[in-house]
């Protein structure tokens, strides 16, 4: 065997990748996935710009996907929590940390917690208020959930 034939051999036995081939293909391979990711957001992301049809901007239908008829927006503000000043009927009159009194309207579809019923709650009670807050402040609540 010649000289040329034995480092043929010997080049042909060695692997042809080591450790800092796999450390690259990973990091080419998780590059790609995040670049692919942005590229996805730009294309099919949920749209900002006020030409856009749909409920706060969005395309298509419920939750930016194609087919569904929009589903009006139940977000609540934060919760009021507070002690009961005083329960008229289907008002409340919650007095939070600060000292604010706020006006809580509840209906029928209201879900009260812990207590039986609405009128089961008395003043000095704790309670934590989920709803719609209007412009001048009152609650409009979807659940009311009290503790003694």
């Amino acid at each position: 065997m010649t000289s040329l034939e034995v480092e043929l051999a010997a080049a042909a036995s060695q692997r042809w990748w080591n450790r800092w081939t796999v450390y690259l293909v990973g990091a080419a391979l998780v590059l790609g996935g995040f670049i692919g990711g942005i590229e996805m957001q730009k294309a099919y992301g949920s749209s900002t710009s006020p030409t856009a049809s749909g409920p706060q901007g969005q395309r298509g239908g419920y939750g930016g996907f194609p087919g569904g008829g929009a589903v009006p927006s139940t977000a609540a503000s934060r919760p009021t929590t507070g002690t009961v000043k005083l329960v008229d009927g289907t008002t409340i009159y919650v007095q939070t940390e600060s000292g604010e009194v706020v006006t809580v309207r509840t209906n029928g579809e209201t879900a009260v917690a812990v207590a039986a019923a609405l009128k089961d709650l008395k003043a000095g009670d704790k309670v934590t208020v989920q709803g719609q807050t209007d412009s001048e402040g009152t609650v409009t609540a979807t659940t009311v959930t009290g503790s003694k």
